[in-house]
């Protein structure tokens, strides 16, 4: 009996000890959450410092066509530059040289009397350093006229089987040729390729610089069957865009009818709530923006994507020369997308050391699909250039460039709780005309 007692007893006292010692161990717990936070900060300071992924394949992916045009005797064909059309296009023009280059100038029509009877022409919407093309997209070794900008390349085979690449001003009175090693049976084999996906265009002379086929305008001959999508947007962080552009350092807000501005003793920016859009403005950059393309090119380029910042598919659009601004606006299945609030658009321009100024709207695509609507049949090429050639109030003569792409309509679904932004894209001609972009409707550009 003595013997339970005393069992009992020290299970007892065993359980009491058990207790004691659970609730010192609890009470006297600290858990080590100094790596847990170390490790959290430190990924929240990567993601703060970029808004997107960065591109790995270099200017080639924002710096592009936008079209590809395969001229053979009297057959056009092309293509819109989705970016795999273009990659596969000048893949075999890279890593090569250029044995020799000169200039040639002619004040009337620019003709080329050795042009052979097929080459491939890649249009750009804008002029650029040629040096600049042929070393950070093409990388290609070459020596050529010092400040000459392009906006045309052909793409030749020469008698000796290797090929000849053309560079045609914008004005449509210079261009350099050159001779490189790319041998022109490897090129052919994969024009072979592109040549299946292919469509007709039409060949459109507007004044005297665009009467040679070097110069001719190309166009969509009968664009059918266009869809129009739909697209969603997510929002990028001011905070994120913050800690970019002014190097994670304290900066003083204030606010005045929707507008924040943030600054510190480098830099101010502005974020206007309803639109979503933002401008920065560097402060210890000089005034004067940096007119040297060669510079400003890879420059901001590199800026942007060191960031993420090519949220979505951009390519460069228009270079302003005498500001130095370049302007990236976004493309969608290898066309160019219009709007008018420059929803699409990235604007940036370099100083002497740095950036100089940055504006873009803090959205970027996070889901895009068909929108369902009934396709479309666009008028062809030849309706579009004889109704503009008889509007008494359009100067024919100016129109430069034609081709289709989507107007992007900005809608907003109050539906959502969080009142997500939607965009609509939808098919439609453009012309440039005097130096802009506009939408053709009912034989008229507005």
């Amino acid at each position: 009996m003595q013997s339970k007692e005393l069992i009992k007893s020290i299970i007892l006292f065993l359980l009491v000890l058990m207790s004691a010692i659970l609730t010192y161990m609890t009470w006297n717990f600290s858990p080590d959450l100094a790596n847990v936070d170390k490790d959290d900060n430190s990924k929240k300071e990567a993601k703060s410092n970029t808004i997107g992924k960065p591109l790995d394949q270099g200017m080639s992916q924002v710096v592009t066509p936008y079209q590809v045009i395969h001229s053979k005797g009297e057959n056009t064909e092309g293509m819109e530059a989705t970016r795999s059309n273009v990659e596969e296009t000048i893949q075999p023009l890279k890593n090569h040289r250029v044995l020799h280059a000169e200039q040639m100038h002619s004040n009337h029509n620019l003709i080329i009397p050795d042009l052979s009877d097929e080459f491939l022409v890649l249009d750009f919407t804008y002029d650029m350093p040629l040096a600049t093309y042929l070393g950070q997209v093409l990388n290609i070794n070459a020596k050529v006229p010092n400040n000459f900008k392009f906006d045309r390349l052909l793409i030749d085979n020469n008698q000796d089987g290797k090929i000849k690449l053309y560079a045609i001003s914008k004005d449509r009175h210079n261009v350099v040729r050159m001779t490189t090693t790319v041998k022109a049976d490897k090129f052919s084999q994969a024009m072979k390729k592109q040549q299946q996906q292919m469509q007709p265009y039409t060949e459109i002379i507007t004044n005297k610089d665009t009467i040679d086929k070097a110069t001719h305008i190309f166009a969509p001959k009968s664009p059918k069957g266009q869809k129009s999508y739909h697209t969603i947007f997510n929002r990028i962080s001011v905070d994120t865009m913050n800690s970019i552009l002014f190097n994670d350092s304290v900066v003083v807000r204030s606010s005045r009818s929707g507008s924040v501005t943030y600054n510190n003793n480098t830099g101010v920016a502005n974020y206007n709530d309803e639109t979503e859009k933002y401008r920065y403005t560097n402060l210890s950059e000089d005034e004067a923006r940096s007119n040297n393309m060669q510079d400003s090119m890879p420059s901001t380029y590199a800026y942007i994507n060191n960031h993420g910042g090519f949220t979505d598919d951009f390519r460069l659009f228009h270079t302003d020369n005498k500001r130095g601004e370049l302007t990236y606006q976004m493309f969608l299945n290898g066309r160019p997308t219009f709007n008018d609030d420059d929803l699409n658009t990235l604007k940036v321009s370099w100083g002497n050391k740095g950036i100089f100024g940055y504006a873009r709207t803090l959205l970027k695509a996070n889901v895009t699909i068909d929108s369902g609507e009934k396709e479309v049949d666009l008028p062809g090429a030849e309706t579009v250039r004889s109704e503009l050639a008889n509007n008494p109030e359009i100067e024919f003569e100016k129109v430069t460039n034609m081709t289709i792409g989507y107007s992007m309509e900005d809608k907003k679904d109050n539906g959502d709780i969080e009142i997500q932004r939607n965009s609509e894209f939808n098919p439609q001609w453009y012309v440039e005309y005097d130096g802009q972009w506009l939408a053709y409707k009912d034989g008229g550009l507005e």
